[in-house]
């Protein structure tokens, strides 16, 4: 092998070679083997370096597999497909690789060794990821319920706060509030531009003539036990400017995603990596959520027509009845009928159910005080439990909602702690409610029997929880992030955070979906506007 060079003297090294190797036990006897490249990522001293990206870019395609180095340094691709693949390193997400090296397989599995260097410099202003911007602001109710106010479709990042070579002047500031508040359904009616600028501007002040931005300082990923084990695969979205938004693995293992933008279905194969794209048949379609039945029939809710869409497999043909609310969130019941939330919607919420063998949809109001600012509480997260329960979310009211078809009864209830910013929850095996609180940094737990909330502070500050979704099979209850870039996963039985990094600065996972036979977590990369080329992603542990 070749001996590496380092970059501006700080180079990072990952030694390659293709390897059938013990890489973790199956048990004592007998060692799990994993075919692969297999290396160490070092600096220029021999160090070890953790928690290094190592990414194989299939050279004639769209896709691409990335690992992190363990505490050693250590990593391993399980890749032996004929295919050529440059390998490259970066230290974090916002980094810039290195140069590569191609890795040439054969049928037989044997690859040309190579070196892979990257700089060893961390990300600085203009790379750092959206929760070290985050950081600046101080904790507390303020924040939250800027947070909640100006980060809901977009991160507030270096774009954000930034205005050519240094931070935003207090004017500055007010033009922006003012053109996020008006006109703005997501906002607050009580957000006042000259107050968000002043405050904005005692926390984030541009320094007089100043043409560099502050020094960012944030603590690194940590690098969990399993994070090495995690091979993330990224699938390049054929439309770059399309926004992809909900995933849903289909009844054949092909992965179904929405694009937002586009009016677009991508249907992707992942033992391929081929992406089929076919349009929604109605104009300004705008789809955002999907369920898929066990005979493979696709449902999808169109926010910008308010209507639910089916596509029927064995046809082909498509039904769209309109729902007279913006859809959001929806999931099918186990009688077949889809429940819905308006997104919207106010004097009254609502949410409804819809069975397409049934000539029209049933609205059904539900019983929110209003915010003391005359705001929406905005419905938005939606699931049913095991028992039939529909369970939604109100974003900006913070409040948990309950609702038992068969009685027609509802409950609300507060989560603890004010402008949490509860998003999408998921509901798991025993019935438990898991709550991203986006606002508030945290993970939360309803337990129906107690009616009792129990709340999890997120193992990095300013991750932004946007979505959760539970395994059944295994029961974990995975994350994804809005600031972060990564995917969490928390095991119940535990009470244990692990932190899998992502590739891609500005990963905005807004949707997740669970492979139950495999374990296998696809979300996709919804940034908008988008920091790099919007991806869908799986992350898969061998």
């Amino acid at each position: 092998m070749g001996k590496g060079r380092g970059v501006d003297g700080l180079g990072v090294l990952a030694k390659t070679l293709l390897v059938v190797t013990a890489f973790g036990c199956a048990s004592e006897s007998q060692p799990e083997v994993v075919e692969g490249v297999q290396g160490f990522v070092l600096d220029d001293q021999g160090g070890a370096v953790a928690g290094a990206f190592v990414t194989a870019q299939l050279v004639d395609g769209t896709l691409s597999h990335t690992v992190v180095s363990d505490e050693t340094g250590r990593y391993l691709i399980p890749l032996s497909d004929p295919e050529v693949y440059e390998l490259r390193a970066k230290r974090e997400a916002g980094s810039a690789y290195g140069a590569g090296t191609l890795l040439e397989f054969n049928a037989d599995g044997v690859a040309v060794e190579g070196d892979v260097v990257v700089s060893g410099a961390r990300a600085d202003w203009h790379t750092a990821p959206a929760r070290a911007v985050l950081s600046r602001l101080p904790s507390g109710q303020d924040k939250r319920k800027l947070i909640l106010d100006c980060t809901s479709c977009h991160q507030f990042d270096q774009i954000v706060v930034g205005a050519e070579d240094r931070l935003k002047t207090e004017d500055e500031w007010r033009t922006w509030a003012i053109q996020m508040i008006d006109p703005n359904p997501n906002m607050s009616p009580s957000r006042d531009a000259a107050e968000t600028a002043s405050w904005l501007t005692s926390h984030l002040p541009p320094e007089p003539g100043s043409t560099t931005r502050p020094e960012l300082v944030w603590p690194s990923l940590p690098v969990s036990a399993d994070a090495p084990r995690a091979v993330v695969t990224e699938y390049e979205i054929p439309v770059p400017e399309d926004l992809p938004h909900d995933v849903k693995v289909d009844v054949d293992g092909r992965v179904l995603v929405t694009g937002q933008l586009t009016g677009l279905m991508y249907l992707l194969d992942p033992s391929t990596g081929e992406i089929a794209m076919e349009e929604v048949p109605t104009e300004f379609a705008n789809p955002r959520a999907i369920d898929i039945d066990d005979a493979g029939n696709w449902y999808i809710a169109l926010g910008a027509t308010e209507s639910i869409a089916r596509k029927d497999r064995a046809t082909g043909e498509w039904d769209i009845r309109f729902v007279d609310m913006h859809p959001h969130s929806i999931q099918l019941a186990p009688d077949g009928a889809i429940w819905y939330n308006g997104h919207f919607t106010r004097d009254p919420e609502r949410i409804g159910r819809i069975a397409f063998d049934e000539e029209e949809p049933r609205p059904i109001v539900v019983p929110s005080d209003p915010m003391p600012d005359g705001g929406i509480t905005m419905q938005y997260g939606l699931r049913l439990g095991p028992d039939g329960t529909v369970w939604t979310t109100q974003l900006m009211g913070g409040r948990l909602v309950r609702y038992d078809p068969p009685t027609g009864d509802f409950r609300l209830y507060d989560l603890p702690t004010e402008a949490s910013g509860p998003r999408r929850p998921d509901v798991g095996a025993d019935g438990r409610v898991w709550i991203p609180e986006y606002a508030n940094n945290r993970l939360a737990v309803f337990d129906p029997e107690t009616e009792t909330f129990h709340e999890y502070e997120m193992p990095v500050p300013d991750m932004l929880p946007y979505v959760v979704r539970v395994d059944r099979t295994r029961d974990l209850v995975w994350i994804g992030t809005s600031a972060a870039d990564a995917l969490i996963r928390f095991d119940p039985s535990t009470e244990r955070f692990d932190v899998f990094p992502l590739p891609m600065k500005g990963a905005i996972i807004r949707h997740l979906d669970i492979d139950e036979s495999s374990g296998d977590v696809w979300g996709s990369y919804g940034a908008y506007p988008s920091r790099g080329r919007n991806r869908i992603v799986r992350l898969r542990l061998y």
